[in-house]
């Protein structure tokens, strides 16, 4: 099912994808923010599965986002979810989550469908809870080529680095990864996300090191990276002139490692000296150490408001010594950071045409293409 027939009918789409609906008693839910844009499905019976699917915190949360949090828990809990704003909708069971209760063994599984807000890489997640409202995992549906790679390819990191995770962090494990149809689904383990999580954790330094080194660990120069002829071999080269990137970087010697490919607060929860961290879609390997430290900066400025973008790429070029910290050095940084504006071009070139264009970025290529230029010359 592609883009426009889900722009036509979104709710047509996700039932599509989870594979329609089998017999069974009708289950209650509650769209938001409503049928006609659809971005989370809630069921409001058992409440205890009410309450539970209500549970969203992570490290990015402000203590009044967190209030509201718990206030749906609460409505979940007592009922009056029923009267929260948007629609309502009786559906039969999904198929997709049928056929999960008999792969995980949980034969009452009930399931909360998130698809979040129209982005590229859309796609359903479902959170699947027991009738105690206690979660048994995360569903991942690929529905399309690229949904379909991002999913394959957290499944394969998080098997990577399952049992080989630093002290301070964790990961969730993979409890199903198989085809359901055409669709590839992957469902991870829940992770701790405590309702006071704090961004201020552990991910310093020294364990995004850590981190970095469960890939294959090098050192290299920038001229003889993976990378480099990576971009050199795709439609990166035709908006950059990788040539001079390893004109002026090329003898500079660099750690290469993994990076998570979308290490953010949003993505973290940090609770007694422990993050658990999620969303592996992204990650790579052969990366330069110090690439989840600019992400993570990256992004705390660009999602702080609409067309951000610029913002964004000027604070990385204007504090990338102070971010990288004891990651990088001298020349090295320059280097990272070109780098880093490359990795990010490639995955906009990879996104563009995909899923539903977002409202809320702007045209992140053109930034990256104009800092790179005025770099590289």
């Amino acid at each position: 099912m592609g883009r426009e027939s889900a722009d036509d009918d979104e709710l047509a789409w996700v039932s599509g994808v989870l594979g329609g609906h089998v017999d069974g008693p009708s289950q209650s839910y509650l769209c938001r923010p409503g049928l006609d844009r659809p971005e989370l499905l809630v069921p409001l019976r058992p409440r205890s599965v009410a309450a539970g699917s209500m549970r969203r915190f992570h490290d990015d949360r402000s203590a009044k986002q967190r209030l509201v949090v718990m206030a749906g828990q609460l409505l979940g809990r007592t009922g009056a979810l029923d009267r929260a704003p948007g629609d309502r909708l009786d559906v039969t069971p999904f198929a997709l989550v049928e056929s999960l209760a008999r792969a995980l063994g949980e034969p009452e599984l009930i399931a909360a469908v998130s698809l979040g807000p129209r982005r590229r890489n859309r796609k359903p997640v479902l959170q699947l809870l027991r009738p105690d409202g206690r979660t048994v995992g995360f569903a991942k549906v690929g529905w399309s080529p690229l949904t379909t790679e991002l999913i394959t390819n957290e499944a394969r990191w998080l098997r990577h680095v399952d049992g080989r995770m630093p002290n301070s962090t964790a990961a969730p494990a993979v409890l199903v990864d198989r085809m359901f149809g055409s669709n590839h689904v992957a469902v991870t383990g829940p992770v701790d996300t405590p309702a006071f999580s704090r961004r201020r954790g552990p991910l310093g330094p020294d364990t995004l090191a850590a981190l970095a080194r469960l890939g294959t660990n090098e050192r290299a120069t920038v001229g003889d990276s993976a990378m480099v002829a990576e971009f050199a071999d795709s439609a990166v080269s035709a908006a950059v002139a990788v040539d001079r990137l390893v004109e002026r970087h090329g003898a500079q010697v660099v750690e290469f490692g993994m990076w998570h490919g979308d290490l953010t607060p949003w993505n973290t929860a940090t609770s007694h000296g422990v993050s658990s961290i999620w969303d592996w879609e992204f990650a790579d390997d052969h990366r330069p150490v110090g690439f989840d430290a600019l992400h993570i900066a990256f992004e705390l400025v660009r999602r702080r408001a609409a067309g951000n973008e610029r913002a964004a790429v000027d604070s990385i070029e204007r504090n990338a010594a102070d971010i990288l910290g004891s990651l990088a050095k001298g020349p090295a940084v320059d280097a990272i950071v070109d780098l880093y504006f490359c990795e990010l071009l490639a995955r906009e070139q990879r996104l563009a045409g995909e899923g539903w264009e977002p409202a809320h970025l702007g045209a992140l290529d053109t930034e990256l293409i104009a800092a790179l230029d005025r770099r590289l010359r």
